[in-house]
């Protein structure tokens, strides 16, 4: 098959589907967990779960807790995103003093890391005054450990505060800046997923615990829309609705709105979906039927409580079942030997296509795996990537570590009134997934 489409994150973003991106789920999420739905799920959950200490509310103390142990470049990361946020605010706007605040703290402490850095001309006193000991003495790049300082109460908590408007649900721009940073799920998926390597079973009953919460918000906004668009009359799914059914598909997303428009057959979950658990100890991977009819308490109740074992004292005997969902770590964990498969399909399927239509994927670093497939099989293939950021510098300097075009060797051209950038047969279109009509784009 000639055509094949690639969507990213950004396609459920489209509007009239509204998906969270990852760094801002963690508000819907605890959202998610006061309603009587969310309810009845945490509790089952932490029924299967015994002596499982883990809450998303107590994330916010550990984030501020480790703030200081982040290096400068980190911190400055998060001034950055902040600045990004109030940008174009007025300074009379709260929310525009309430990053200013943020922003002027974080400074400060980038400032105290970077003062105490050894520099050139104390390394050489040092080796003037101590010519035996000059090795030994400079063991570190730094006068201040400053892992080991602790933050101010005042610090503490108006980061406490601000984290928390994220999490209550509130648009608060400087909430969403600090929490994309500091309250990222799939940074906290990583570190926990890490329990089955170690056998940490405190890391391990975590991972359970927030990967089903993920997997039983998720299933639960899917169906939110499902059930948004059955009311409409004769109305289509954004985006999805009109895309040819004869075409393949590979996501990088968890949803099936990808499967009912073309079906099961012609779309590959590269990093897993929502109708499909793992057994860890043995790698099965099993199916969830009738996903968009579920009930969630229930199904977890009856089907996934009964199966688990956490109780056993050797960790290496107990029964662990998450979700089907691939965790976003560099190197891919194999949940099962399906996975082997599934991406060597994927790699044929790349290799098959003639047009490649790639569509909300930032082609970001923990999707390694999935780049360098593109990577070594784009050559002599028509690509077109469509995401808002097409044209920034910083976008380009991605597509150049999988594509191998320089920055600087893009022409501006327009794609269906959009602008573009083009290099021999690869083009960068600056639009959103619903502006561009996918059908004539693969027929051009």
């Amino acid at each position: 098959m000639k055509h094949l489409l690639i969507t990213g994150a950004g396609v459920d973003r489209s509007k009239g589907i509204d998906f969270p991106l990852a760094n801002t789920l963690l508000g819907g999420i605890t959202g998610f967990l006061k309603t009587e739905e969310g309810k009845r799920i945490d509790e089952v959950l932490r029924e299967m779960l015994p002596n499982m200490r883990f809450s998303f509310n107590s994330m916010i103390k550990t984030a501020v807790d480790k703030i200081v142990t982040r290096e400068p470049d980190e911190q400055r990361k998060m001034v950055k995103r902040v600045q990004e946020a109030i940008k174009g605010l007025s300074e009379d706007d709260r929310i525009y003093k309430h990053g200013m605040l943020i922003i002027r703290l974080f400074n400060k402490l980038v400032t105290i890391a970077e003062n105490s850095n050894l520099d050139e001309e104390i390394e050489n006193l040092i080796r003037e005054v101590f010519p035996n000991k000059a090795d030994d003495l400079i063991d570190s790049d730094s006068i201040l450990d400053i892992h080991k300082l602790s933050l101010s109460d005042t610090f503490k908590e108006i980061l406490k505060i601000t984290l928390r408007l994220g999490l209550e649900g509130k648009s608060h721009a400087v909430a969403e800046a600090l929490g994309a940073e500091m309250l990222n799920i799939e940074l906290l998926l990583i570190e926990k997923f890490l329990g089955f390597y170690n056998n940490k079973s405190a890391d391990i009953k975590s991972y359970i615990y927030i990967s089903w919460v993920l997997w039983a918000y998720l299933v639960f906004k899917q169906k939110e829309v499902l059930e948004a668009l059955s009311k409409k009359r004769n109305a289509k799914m954004p985006f999805y609705g009109k895309l040819p059914t004869s075409l393949r598909a590979i996501t990088l997303n968890y949803t099936s709105f990808l499967e009912n428009q073309l079906g099961k057959e012609n779309v590959i979950y590269f990093h897993g979906g929502l109708a499909e658990y793992v057994r860890m100890d043995t790698r099965n991977l099993l199916p969830i039927e009738d996903l968009n009819h579920l009930n969630v308490s229930e199904f977890l109740h009856s089907t996934i409580k009964p199966s688990i074992d956490v109780t056993n004292n050797n960790i290496e005997e107990q029964i662990h079942i998450i979700p089907s969902l691939v965790p976003p770590l560099r190197l891919k964990p194999i949940l099962s030997y399906k996975y082997i498969e599934l991406w060597a399909k994927a790699s044929e399927w790349v290799q098959e296509a003639e047009h490649i239509v790639i569509v909300g994927y930032s082609f970001n670093s923990a999707d390694e795996h999935f780049n360098d497939i593109l990577r070594n099989l784009h050559f002599n293939k028509k690509i077109d990537i469509i995401v808002p950021e097409a044209t920034t510098e910083y976008f380009k300097s991605r597509i150049e570590k999988i594509f191998e075009i320089p920055a600087n060797q893009f022409d501006r051209v327009l794609v269906q009134g959009k602008e573009a950038l083009k290099k021999n047969n690869i083009r960068l279109i600056k639009a959103i997934a619903t502006d561009i009509d996918i059908d004539k784009l693969l027929n051009s």
